[in-house]
């Protein structure tokens, strides 16, 4: 069902909002929700995680990222994580 909402969100978008969902702004995102029989919030909350996924993905990129994100997830550091992993 999350997947679906997700789905039914992503395809609402216009191509150029898909590329660039930074020009999402308020209009924009109530259009999204009206079209995907969602609320503002859901909207927003998966250009959340897609923003955070991005700095991920950058992190990752550069030189040494995976060690570098991975001493990042033990340490607590995790963008918007909970408490540090523990073995």
């Amino acid at each position: 069902a999350e997947t679906a909402r997700l789905i039914a969100i992503i395809n609402s978008m216009t191509p150029g909002e898909r590329v660039f969902p930074g020009v999402i702004k308020g209009s924009r995102k109530r259009r999204i929700a009206a079209g995907s029989g969602t609320q503002v919030q859901e909207v927003n909350r998966l250009l959340k995680q897609f923003t955070q996924m991005q700095k991920m993905m950058k992190k990752m990129k550069g030189k040494g990222g995976m060690a570098k994100l991975m001493g990042q997830i033990k340490g607590g550091g995790f963008p918007g994580g909970g408490p540090p992993l523990t073995h």
